[in-house]
Parts: structure tokens; sequence; C-alpha cells
């Protein structure tokens, strides 16, 4: 019990947890927005 929560104290662990809980959001957030946002539209000034 005590080495399990030596583990999780451990530099590493808590790096790669942030690591995977950031690249998560980034999945969700292309998931909700779609890979349509990211093109690039019409010239808007195109008379200007």
């Amino acid at each position: 019990m005590e080495q399990s929560k030596k583990g999780f104290q451990h530099p590493f662990f808590k790096y790669s947890i942030r690591t995977l809980y950031y690249l998560l959001i980034l999945i969700l957030l292309v998931l909700v927005y779609g890979f349509h946002d990211m093109r690039v539209g019409p010239f808007i000034y195109s008379e200007f």
C-alpha cells in the first residue's frame, strides 16, 4: 500500500497523468468544433 502511494507521488507519474489530461482536452475540443473550422475560408476583403 505504501509503495503504491509513493508511486503516485513520483514526478514522472504526475507529469504523464497531466499530459494525458491535456491531450484528452485537446482531442475533445477538436471533436466538438471539428476540422472544418481549420480550413482557410474565402477572402473577405476582395473588393477593398
